[in-house]
Protein backbone atom coordinates (compact mmCIF):
# COMPACT_ATOMS: atom_id res chain seq x y z
CA UNK A 1 0.00 0.00 0.00
CA UNK A 2 1.39 3.37 -1.06
CA UNK A 3 -1.03 6.26 -1.26
CA UNK A 4 -1.08 9.93 -0.34
CA UNK A 5 -3.24 10.99 2.59
CA UNK A 6 -4.89 13.54 0.31
CA UNK A 7 -6.03 10.75 -2.04
CA UNK A 8 -7.69 8.96 0.87
CA UNK A 9 -9.35 12.17 1.98
CA UNK A 10 -10.58 13.04 -1.52
CA UNK A 11 -11.98 9.54 -1.92
CA UNK A 12 -13.95 9.54 1.34
CA UNK A 13 -14.85 13.20 1.81
CA UNK A 14 -17.86 12.95 -0.54
CA UNK A 15 -19.24 10.06 1.56
CA UNK A 16 -19.11 12.10 4.76
CA UNK A 17 -16.77 9.59 6.44
CA UNK A 18 -13.97 12.20 6.45
CA UNK A 19 -14.87 15.84 7.00
CA UNK A 20 -11.55 17.68 7.11
CA UNK A 21 -7.82 17.16 6.52
CA UNK A 22 -5.19 19.08 8.45
CA UNK A 23 -1.44 19.15 8.03
CA UNK A 24 0.99 18.65 5.17
CA UNK A 25 0.29 15.73 2.86
CA UNK A 26 2.08 12.45 3.66
CA UNK A 27 2.48 9.06 2.02
CA UNK A 28 0.59 6.24 3.74
CA UNK A 29 2.16 2.79 3.55
CA UNK A 30 -0.24 0.86 5.76
CA UNK A 31 -3.17 0.82 8.16
CA UNK A 32 -2.25 -0.38 11.63
CA UNK A 33 -3.50 -0.57 15.22
CA UNK A 34 -2.15 2.10 17.52
CA UNK A 35 -0.11 -0.39 19.56
CA UNK A 36 2.06 -1.51 16.63
CA UNK A 37 1.94 1.52 14.33
CA UNK A 38 5.00 2.71 12.48
CA UNK A 39 6.05 5.94 10.84
CA UNK A 40 4.22 5.29 7.57
CA UNK A 41 0.98 4.04 9.02
CA UNK A 42 -2.51 5.47 9.28
CA UNK A 43 -4.15 4.86 12.68
CA UNK A 44 -7.54 5.48 14.26
CA UNK A 45 -7.97 7.25 17.61
CA UNK A 46 -11.50 7.77 18.88
CA UNK A 47 -10.57 8.65 22.48
CA UNK A 48 -7.87 10.48 24.43
CA UNK A 49 -6.03 7.35 25.52
CA UNK A 50 -5.64 6.05 21.97
CA UNK A 51 -4.62 9.48 20.76
CA UNK A 52 -1.93 9.85 23.41
CA UNK A 53 -0.50 6.43 22.56
CA UNK A 54 -0.73 7.09 18.82
CA UNK A 55 1.36 10.24 19.10
CA UNK A 56 4.20 8.25 20.67
CA UNK A 57 4.36 6.14 17.48
CA UNK A 58 4.73 9.08 15.08
CA UNK A 59 2.31 7.72 12.46
CA UNK A 60 1.87 9.34 9.08
CA UNK A 61 -1.83 10.03 9.67
CA UNK A 62 -4.40 9.86 12.46
CA UNK A 63 -8.15 9.59 11.92
CA UNK A 64 -9.87 11.16 14.92
CA UNK A 65 -12.85 13.20 16.09
CA UNK A 66 -13.25 16.96 15.65
CA UNK A 67 -13.00 17.44 19.42
CA UNK A 68 -9.70 15.55 19.70
CA UNK A 69 -8.36 17.23 16.58
CA UNK A 70 -8.61 20.57 18.41
CA UNK A 71 -6.71 19.30 21.45
CA UNK A 72 -3.30 20.86 22.20
CA UNK A 73 -1.59 17.52 21.64
CA UNK A 74 -2.39 17.62 17.93
CA UNK A 75 -1.75 21.27 17.23
CA UNK A 76 1.92 20.81 16.32
CA UNK A 77 1.92 17.11 15.51
CA UNK A 78 3.89 16.22 12.35
CA UNK A 79 1.23 13.79 11.12
CA UNK A 80 -1.78 14.36 8.89
CA UNK A 81 -5.01 14.68 10.87
CA UNK A 82 -8.16 13.34 9.21
CA UNK A 83 -11.36 14.35 11.03
CA UNK A 84 -14.31 11.96 11.04
CA UNK A 85 -17.78 12.21 12.64
CA UNK A 86 -17.65 8.44 13.18
CA UNK A 87 -14.14 7.08 13.63
CA UNK A 88 -15.20 3.42 13.80
CA UNK A 89 -17.20 3.74 10.59
CA UNK A 90 -14.25 5.42 8.89
CA UNK A 91 -12.09 2.54 10.14
CA UNK A 92 -14.44 0.03 8.53
CA UNK A 93 -14.67 1.80 5.18
CA UNK A 94 -10.99 2.70 4.83
CA UNK A 95 -9.78 -0.75 5.77
CA UNK A 96 -12.26 -2.39 3.40
CA UNK A 97 -10.92 -0.31 0.54
CA UNK A 98 -7.19 -0.27 1.26
CA UNK A 99 -6.29 -3.19 3.52
CA UNK A 100 -8.84 -5.97 3.09
CA UNK A 101 -8.02 -9.44 1.85
CA UNK A 102 -7.84 -9.44 -1.93
CA UNK A 103 -10.24 -12.26 -2.73
CA UNK A 104 -9.85 -11.74 -6.46
CA UNK A 105 -6.06 -11.95 -6.28
CA UNK A 106 -6.12 -15.73 -6.37
CA UNK A 107 -2.91 -17.71 -6.51
CA UNK A 108 -4.83 -20.31 -8.54
CA UNK A 109 -5.98 -18.13 -11.41
CA UNK A 110 -9.58 -17.30 -12.24
CA UNK A 111 -11.05 -20.83 -12.26
CA UNK A 112 -8.97 -23.67 -10.80
CA UNK A 113 -8.76 -26.75 -13.04
CA UNK A 114 -10.02 -28.99 -10.23
CA UNK A 115 -13.26 -27.03 -9.80
CA UNK A 116 -16.38 -28.83 -11.07
CA UNK A 117 -18.69 -26.39 -12.83
CA UNK A 118 -21.78 -27.68 -14.61
CA UNK A 119 -21.85 -26.88 -18.30
CA UNK A 120 -25.11 -24.94 -17.88
CA UNK A 121 -23.46 -22.33 -15.62
CA UNK A 122 -22.31 -19.06 -17.14
CA UNK A 123 -19.30 -17.91 -15.12
CA UNK A 124 -18.74 -14.15 -15.48
CA UNK A 125 -15.18 -13.22 -16.34
CA UNK A 126 -14.99 -11.23 -13.10
CA UNK A 127 -15.60 -14.31 -10.90
CA UNK A 128 -13.01 -16.45 -9.12
CA UNK A 129 -13.55 -20.16 -8.40
CA UNK A 130 -11.09 -22.00 -6.18
CA UNK A 131 -9.77 -25.58 -6.02
CA UNK A 132 -12.30 -28.42 -5.72
CA UNK A 133 -15.28 -26.08 -5.65
CA UNK A 134 -18.50 -27.61 -7.02
CA UNK A 135 -21.13 -25.55 -8.83
CA UNK A 136 -24.27 -27.38 -9.90
CA UNK A 137 -26.69 -27.17 -12.78
CA UNK A 138 -28.30 -23.81 -13.61
CA UNK A 139 -26.57 -21.93 -10.79
CA UNK A 140 -26.59 -18.17 -11.38
CA UNK A 141 -23.42 -16.30 -10.45
CA UNK A 142 -23.37 -12.51 -10.26
CA UNK A 143 -20.42 -10.34 -11.29
CA UNK A 144 -17.32 -10.39 -9.06
CA UNK A 145 -18.39 -13.46 -7.06
CA UNK A 146 -15.70 -15.48 -5.31
CA UNK A 147 -16.21 -19.18 -4.56
CA UNK A 148 -13.28 -20.45 -2.52
CA UNK A 149 -11.81 -23.94 -2.14
CA UNK A 150 -14.20 -26.89 -1.59
CA UNK A 151 -17.28 -24.67 -1.45
CA UNK A 152 -20.40 -26.31 -2.87
CA UNK A 153 -23.23 -24.47 -4.63
CA UNK A 154 -26.04 -26.87 -5.48
CA UNK A 155 -28.31 -26.74 -8.53
CA UNK A 156 -30.43 -23.67 -9.26
CA UNK A 157 -28.98 -21.58 -6.45
CA UNK A 158 -28.45 -17.87 -7.08
CA UNK A 159 -25.44 -15.88 -5.89
CA UNK A 160 -25.52 -12.07 -6.09
CA UNK A 161 -22.75 -9.81 -7.26
CA UNK A 162 -19.66 -9.20 -5.10
CA UNK A 163 -20.55 -12.08 -2.79
CA UNK A 164 -17.79 -14.25 -1.29
CA UNK A 165 -18.37 -17.91 -0.43
CA UNK A 166 -15.58 -19.12 1.90
CA UNK A 167 -13.95 -22.59 1.93
CA UNK A 168 -16.17 -25.53 2.74
CA UNK A 169 -19.41 -23.56 2.75
CA UNK A 170 -22.49 -25.19 1.23
CA UNK A 171 -25.26 -23.29 -0.53
CA UNK A 172 -28.20 -25.66 -0.94
CA UNK A 173 -30.28 -26.14 -4.07
CA UNK A 174 -32.55 -23.25 -5.12
CA UNK A 175 -31.34 -21.02 -2.29
CA UNK A 176 -30.73 -17.34 -2.96
CA UNK A 177 -27.80 -15.29 -1.67
CA UNK A 178 -27.97 -11.56 -2.31
CA UNK A 179 -25.32 -9.06 -3.37
CA UNK A 180 -22.31 -8.08 -1.25
CA UNK A 181 -22.74 -11.00 1.14
CA UNK A 182 -20.05 -13.00 2.94
CA UNK A 183 -20.68 -16.66 3.76
CA UNK A 184 -17.80 -17.89 5.91
CA UNK A 185 -16.11 -21.27 6.22
CA UNK A 186 -18.14 -24.46 6.71
CA UNK A 187 -21.46 -22.68 6.98
CA UNK A 188 -24.47 -24.44 5.48
CA UNK A 189 -27.24 -22.41 3.89
CA UNK A 190 -30.27 -24.51 3.02
CA UNK A 191 -29.69 -27.57 5.19
CA UNK A 192 -32.84 -29.62 5.61
CA UNK A 193 -35.06 -28.38 8.41
CA UNK A 194 -35.76 -30.60 11.42
CA UNK A 195 -39.16 -31.98 10.51
CA UNK A 196 -40.37 -35.44 11.57
CA UNK A 197 -43.62 -37.22 12.39
CA UNK A 198 -44.00 -40.06 14.92
CA UNK A 199 -46.08 -43.18 14.63
CA UNK A 200 -47.75 -45.04 17.49
CA UNK A 201 -44.46 -46.78 18.28
CA UNK A 202 -42.62 -43.44 18.45
CA UNK A 203 -40.66 -44.20 15.30
CA UNK A 204 -39.56 -41.11 13.39
CA UNK A 205 -40.66 -40.39 9.83
CA UNK A 206 -38.98 -37.58 7.94
CA UNK A 207 -41.09 -34.78 6.47
CA UNK A 208 -39.18 -33.54 3.40
CA UNK A 209 -38.21 -29.89 3.67
CA UNK A 210 -38.61 -28.59 0.12
CA UNK A 211 -38.58 -24.80 0.56
CA UNK A 212 -35.54 -22.58 0.26
CA UNK A 213 -33.46 -19.97 2.07
CA UNK A 214 -33.34 -16.38 0.85
CA UNK A 215 -30.53 -14.21 2.17
CA UNK A 216 -30.86 -10.57 1.22
CA UNK A 217 -28.05 -8.12 0.38
CA UNK A 218 -25.10 -7.25 2.64
CA UNK A 219 -25.56 -10.17 5.02
CA UNK A 220 -22.49 -11.64 6.75
CA UNK A 221 -22.81 -15.21 8.03
CA UNK A 222 -19.90 -16.37 10.21
CA UNK A 223 -18.23 -19.76 10.26
CA UNK A 224 -20.11 -22.93 11.23
CA UNK A 225 -23.61 -21.49 10.99
CA UNK A 226 -26.59 -23.47 9.74
CA UNK A 227 -29.64 -21.82 8.25
CA UNK A 228 -32.32 -24.40 7.43
CA UNK A 229 -34.47 -24.35 4.34
CA UNK A 230 -38.21 -24.02 4.85
CA UNK A 231 -40.57 -26.96 4.88
CA UNK A 232 -42.58 -24.99 2.31
CA UNK A 233 -41.96 -21.45 1.16
CA UNK A 234 -38.80 -19.84 2.47
CA UNK A 235 -36.58 -19.03 5.41
CA UNK A 236 -35.57 -15.38 4.97
CA UNK A 237 -32.72 -13.30 6.41
CA UNK A 238 -33.08 -9.53 6.02
CA UNK A 239 -30.56 -7.20 4.44
CA UNK A 240 -27.58 -6.07 6.51
CA UNK A 241 -27.97 -8.75 9.19
CA UNK A 242 -24.72 -10.12 10.65
CA UNK A 243 -24.06 -13.51 12.24
CA UNK A 244 -21.18 -14.41 14.53
CA UNK A 245 -19.84 -17.99 14.42
CA UNK A 246 -21.75 -21.13 15.47
CA UNK A 247 -25.45 -20.20 15.26
CA UNK A 248 -28.52 -22.09 14.13
CA UNK A 249 -31.61 -20.72 12.38
CA UNK A 250 -34.39 -23.27 11.91
CA UNK A 251 -36.86 -23.71 9.05
CA UNK A 252 -39.28 -20.96 8.07
CA UNK A 253 -37.75 -18.28 10.33
CA UNK A 254 -38.35 -14.75 9.03
CA UNK A 255 -35.66 -12.34 10.19
CA UNK A 256 -35.65 -8.59 9.54
CA UNK A 257 -32.91 -6.19 8.51
CA UNK A 258 -29.71 -5.22 10.35
CA UNK A 259 -30.03 -7.79 13.14
CA UNK A 260 -27.04 -9.05 15.14
CA UNK A 261 -26.79 -12.71 16.11
CA UNK A 262 -23.89 -13.52 18.47
CA UNK A 263 -22.27 -16.94 18.86
CA UNK A 264 -24.21 -20.04 19.90
CA UNK A 265 -27.66 -18.54 19.46
CA UNK A 266 -30.44 -20.91 18.43
CA UNK A 267 -33.67 -19.75 16.79
CA UNK A 268 -36.45 -22.32 16.45
CA UNK A 269 -38.73 -22.70 13.47
CA UNK A 270 -41.32 -20.26 12.12
CA UNK A 271 -40.37 -17.44 14.47
CA UNK A 272 -40.71 -13.93 13.04
CA UNK A 273 -38.07 -11.38 14.04
CA UNK A 274 -38.19 -7.64 13.36
CA UNK A 275 -35.44 -5.24 12.32
CA UNK A 276 -32.33 -4.35 14.35
CA UNK A 277 -32.87 -7.13 16.89
CA UNK A 278 -29.77 -8.16 18.88
CA UNK A 279 -29.29 -11.65 20.29
CA UNK A 280 -26.21 -11.85 22.54
CA UNK A 281 -24.28 -15.09 22.99
CA UNK A 282 -26.21 -18.28 23.78
CA UNK A 283 -29.66 -16.76 23.35
CA UNK A 284 -32.39 -19.34 22.83
CA UNK A 285 -35.61 -18.59 20.93
CA UNK A 286 -38.67 -20.86 20.94
CA UNK A 287 -40.64 -21.60 17.77
CA UNK A 288 -43.63 -19.73 16.30
CA UNK A 289 -42.93 -16.51 18.20
CA UNK A 290 -43.10 -12.86 17.13
CA UNK A 291 -40.24 -10.60 18.25
CA UNK A 292 -40.59 -6.90 17.57
CA UNK A 293 -37.99 -4.61 16.07
CA UNK A 294 -35.34 -2.92 18.24
CA UNK A 295 -35.32 -5.62 20.92
CA UNK A 296 -32.08 -6.60 22.66
CA UNK A 297 -31.55 -9.91 24.47
CA UNK A 298 -28.68 -10.37 26.94
CA UNK A 299 -27.26 -12.79 29.53
CA UNK A 300 -28.26 -16.07 27.84
CA UNK A 301 -31.82 -14.95 27.38
CA UNK A 302 -34.44 -17.66 26.92
CA UNK A 303 -37.31 -16.35 24.80
CA UNK A 304 -40.42 -18.48 25.18
CA UNK A 305 -43.21 -15.99 24.45
CA UNK A 306 -43.87 -13.10 22.08
CA UNK A 307 -41.99 -9.84 22.61
CA UNK A 308 -44.11 -6.93 21.40
CA UNK A 309 -42.40 -3.99 23.08
CA UNK A 310 -38.90 -2.76 22.11
CA UNK A 311 -36.41 -2.85 24.96
CA UNK A 312 -33.58 -4.73 26.64
CA UNK A 313 -34.37 -8.15 28.09
CA UNK A 314 -32.43 -10.89 29.84
CA UNK A 315 -32.36 -14.26 31.52
CA UNK A 316 -34.93 -17.06 31.70
CA UNK A 317 -37.78 -16.70 32.29
CA UNK A 318 -37.40 -13.63 30.13
CA UNK A 319 -37.80 -10.27 31.86
CA UNK A 320 -36.93 -6.61 31.25
CA UNK A 321 -33.28 -5.94 32.05
CA UNK A 322 -33.96 -3.80 35.11
CA UNK A 323 -36.11 -6.57 36.63
CA UNK A 324 -33.44 -9.12 35.79
CA UNK A 325 -30.72 -7.10 37.52
CA UNK A 326 -32.85 -6.73 40.64
CA UNK A 327 -33.63 -10.46 40.62
CA UNK A 328 -29.97 -11.37 40.15
CA UNK A 329 -29.05 -9.18 43.12
CA UNK A 330 -31.61 -11.00 45.26
CA UNK A 331 -30.35 -14.40 44.09
CA UNK A 332 -26.84 -13.57 45.27
CA UNK A 333 -28.27 -13.02 48.74
CA UNK A 334 -30.28 -16.27 48.88
CA UNK A 335 -27.83 -18.13 51.18
CA UNK A 336 -27.94 -15.23 53.66
CA UNK A 337 -31.74 -15.03 53.40
CA UNK A 338 -32.01 -18.80 53.97
CA UNK A 339 -30.01 -18.48 57.19
CA UNK A 340 -32.22 -15.62 58.38
CA UNK A 341 -35.37 -17.61 57.67
CA UNK A 342 -33.91 -20.57 59.55
CA UNK A 343 -33.16 -18.39 62.58
CA UNK A 344 -36.67 -16.92 62.48
CA UNK A 345 -38.20 -20.41 62.30
CA UNK A 346 -36.21 -21.54 65.34
CA UNK A 347 -37.20 -18.39 67.23
CA UNK A 348 -40.85 -18.93 66.30
CA UNK A 349 -40.69 -22.56 67.46
CA UNK A 350 -39.12 -21.58 70.80
CA UNK A 351 -41.67 -18.80 71.34
CA UNK A 352 -44.54 -21.19 70.77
Amino acid sequence: MKIQASEIFNSFHPTGALKEMRGADREITGIAPVATAGSGDLVFAANKDYLAEALTKSPAAIVTTAELADSPALQNAPCVVLISPNVELAHAWLKQKYADRGFHDSEWGRVHPSAVVHESVKVPASCVIGPLAVIGKDVQLGENCVVLARAVIEHEAQIGENTVIHPGAVIGYRCVIGANCIIKANTVIGSEGFGFAQDEKRKHHRIPQTGRVVIEDRVVVGALNTIDRAAYGETRIGAGTIFDNINHVAHNVQMGEDCIIVAMTGIAGSTKIGDRVIFSGQTGVLDHLNICSDSVFLHRAGISWNVDKPGVYGWFPLMPMQDYLKTAAILRKLPELKKKVGRLEKQSDSDS
